[in-house]
């Protein structure tokens, strides 16, 4: 693993999500949640209308703390 040479970049590899530190995680937990979308469509448990808003609502908490290390890390 490389070390970060600045600041700048040792801020990058950080991520501010204390809950799933990890990209890596938070991309299988929405990878399952995207898969279990159907799931629950096919057994009758929610519309395909309620799993579209529940996707969006996971994607924009799980999205979030990208976002925030974004604008965190943008040049002044």
């Amino acid at each position: 693993m490389n070390t970060p040479k600045t600041r700048a970049e040792a801020r990058a590899t950080e991520t501010p999500n204390r809950w799933i530190p990890s990209p890596s995680a938070r991309l299988w937990l929405f990878r399952c949640i995207a898969a279990a979308g159907p799931i629950v469509t096919f057994y009758g448990l929610a519309t395909a209308e309620e799993v579209a808003l529940w996707l969006g609502l996971g994607a924009t908490i799980l999205g979030t703390p990208a976002a925030s290390l974004a604008a965190a890390n943008v040049p002044r």
